[in-house]
């Protein structure tokens, strides 16, 4: 029973630490974006806190978000359909 208990522990250790390194991961990679996002806009010529230096940062979000799109595998759907070989 203690050996079943100590895997058990052990296995959620490392399910803790693998979600950590990710969530970190992430917030790192998020991070960098950001500062690239701003660099891109001043580059252009916009002014931080202005509207378009805002509408610049927005459209570099919708951007990203178009591009990792197709990547994204968390969507889930049933499709039903019938195919006629020709």
């Amino acid at each position: 029973m203690t050996r079943l208990t100590s895997v058990l522990l052990l296995s959620l250790s490392a399910l803790w630490l693998t979600a950590c390194s990710s969530t970190e991961d992430r917030a790192r990679e998020q991070a960098m974006r950001d500062r690239a996002d701003h660099q891109h806009c001043l580059d252009l010529g916009f002014e931080p806190e202005t509207e378009p230096y805002g509408n610049c940062r927005l459209k570099l979000k919708e951007i990203s978000a178009a591009q990792e799109e197709p990547n994204n595998n968390t969507q889930f759907g049933v499709g039903i359909g019938i195919g006629i070989g020709l």
